[in-house]
């Protein structure tokens, strides 16, 4: 699908910067940031996996890494391609390290309903690094709200001030 960010600066000549994560990536016509997610589209930042949903599992929330929330509980798990880290020993390196963008077409709406049909409680937004993806995790996190379900991000933290606003 793919759709305009909505975290970056413009830049003179063109050029945009990303300020989805900490690593700030300045991007000239046609480059994609480190993440291989995000790039620039005619002096505008694109999410290229806006709705591609590459896995997506109901998981008990004790599989995550919170402590006593909603014990008991199904979270509906989602991914996209890409990740802001490079790491080599990431258990979810097929997915975090891919550079091809994959997926299943989703809408917000659909991930929602999806989590409703399997008896889930919430969303989590996972496997990868959320933070890279906020677009598509903030709409799906509003109609998840609405529809009263929770949401987590399961991150690295490298966020910046304007991703967790």
């Amino acid at each position: 699908m793919g759709k305009e960010a909505i975290l970056y600066e413009k830049l003179p000549d063109n050029k945009v910067r990303c300020t989805a994560c900490a690593r700030y990536c300045e991007m000239a016509e046609g480059q994609i940031g480190l993440c291989g997610i995000r790039g620039n589209n005619h002096g505008k930042l694109d999410l290229f996996v806006y709705g591609k949903v590459i896995a997506g599992h109901v998981d008990p929330i004790e599989k995550k890494p919170v402590t006593h929330y909603h014990p008991g509980s199904k979270v509906y798990s989602i991914a996209t391609t890409g990740c802001n880290w490079l790491c080599k020993y990431c258990q979810n390196y097929d997915i975090s390290q891919r550079r091809k963008i994959e997926g299943v077409d989703m809408t917000p709406e659909q991930v929602v309903q999806t989590a409703l049909d399997n008896g889930a409680d919430g969303i989590a937004y996972t496997y990868n690094e959320p933070s890279i993806f906020i677009e598509f995790a903030r709409d799906c996190g509003v109609i998840a709200h609405q529809n009263d379900l929770y949401n987590i991000f399961v991150s690295n933290g490298y966020d910046t001030p304007e991703s967790v606003k």
